[in-house]
């Protein structure tokens, strides 16, 4: 054991010394490694953004909504899938309502009449008033005003509260500008809800692909089969399949972009690396004739590039995170859009796996070497 530490202390410190009397080995594995992965970080983090803008616009557009419009089987009611279904079999979130019939208010504007099943009640309690007034939710552009109002139905007249909610809400998204929601417990008796539409909306939590939409149209499909009915499903799927194709070039730059950094990299490291190891292997001859092993001369050099290597791939890492507004705004034009950590994590293990690579290969050669007979390097 003492003899291992001496020996780990004499290659650190012949390493050490290498660096001050040659520091153009350093220094030159320093500049291409920082450059070369500043580059990776803003060519990658470019990617990043750009299907972060695309996600984002798809998003405020409602791509990540499925809408389904759903007559029940016959004259028995049927009840929509609760939304501990929809969250345990999808992971998605869901909004259901029935539609009744359509009503006006004291603005003469008409909105649609829906209801909702009890399961679903504690979902649409936070709309309601505590005095439990059925609520019209509009969007600021309706023209209703919020508070107090009333809604003509059948010609009986309803109390309601008016609330506005964004147009982008997924409920706003299904019921429109406007729409009167009643409790189940309080509807009148000439409002039937045997054949009545029913309209559900779910929401995929995180959408990353098609499939992610694909996989809640084919559960809507299934279960307007087993269940017998009819209707129609609405949704992005063909816009997001655009989207498939586009990161799927974006996936092919990338690959292409870190294979032109490895060879790079690599070509650097194994040149340098077998320069040095050249030049000192007499001295590590001697040394492995004392019985140190090969392996370990291989793995003081691949310590050596790992520490280089990687103390320069975070410096680049950091002067890229704090100058990133800088890069993406005024190099790229991108915007003012940035990223967190938790967002280029992908880039930055795709990077730390290809520099990763580059320093085993560049280790290669010098195992070769170091595995020469001594004779035939001391004769």
């Amino acid at each position: 054991m003492k003899s291992l530490i001496l020996t780990l202390l004499y290659l650190a410190k012949d390493t050490v010394n290498r660096w001050f009397t040659r520091i153009s080995s350093p220094l030159a594995r320093v500049l291409v490694v920082f450059f070369l992965s500043l580059s990776a970080l803003s060519a990658l983090g470019s990617y990043a953004i750009s299907t972060k803008l695309v996600k984002d616009k798809i998003v405020r557009q409602g791509g990540d909504l499925v809408f389904a419009t759903l007559t029940p089987p016959g004259d028995i009611p049927s009840a929509l899938p609760t939304r501990k279904e929809i969250s345990d079999l999808l992971g998605a979130e869901s909004y259901a309502l029935t539609i009744l019939t359509t009503g006006l208010t004291d603005e003469n504007k008409r909105v649609n009449v829906y209801t909702y099943d009890f399961c679903r009640s504690a979902q649409f309690m936070k709309f309601m008033p505590p005095n439990g007034t059925p609520t019209v939710l509009a969007t600021p552009e309706s023209g209703i005003p919020t508070g107090p109002n009333s809604v003509r139905i059948n010609r009986n007249r309803t109390d309601v509260y008016v609330r506005h909610l964004s147009e982008d809400h997924p409920l706003m998204r299904m019921i429109g500008s406007a729409g009167l929601i009643l409790q189940p417990e309080y509807l009148p008796e000439q409002l039937a809800i045997e054949r009545a539409t029913q309209n559900i909306t779910i929401r995929i939590r995180e959408i990353n692909s098609s499939e992610d939409i694909l996989r809640v149209e084919r559960y809507l499909r299934n279960f307007m089969k087993l269940d017998s009915r009819h209707g129609s499903i609405i949704s992005a799927s063909r816009l997001l399949g655009e989207m498939d194709v586009v990161l799927s070039k974006q996936t092919q730059c990338r690959i292409a972009f870190c294979v032109g950094i490895s060879a790079i990299v690599g070509i650097l490291l194994t040149a340098l690396a077998g320069m040095e190891y050249r030049q000192n292997e007499y001295i590590y001859t001697l040394m492995k004739s004392f019985g140190i092993r090969p392996g370990l001369l291989v793995g003081a050099f691949i310590a050596e590039n790992i520490f280089i290597v990687g103390t320069t791939f975070a410096a680049a890492l950091a002067c890229f995170m704090y100058f990133q507004k800088l890069i993406v705004k005024e190099i790229l034009k991108l915007g003012n859009y940035t990223l967190s950590l938790t967002e280029i994590r992908p880039e930055i293990e795709l990077i730390c796996y290809t520099l990763l690579g580059c320093i085993l290969v560049s280790a290669i050669p010098i195992a070769a070497a170091a595995n020469r007979d001594i004779g035939r390097v001391l004769k």
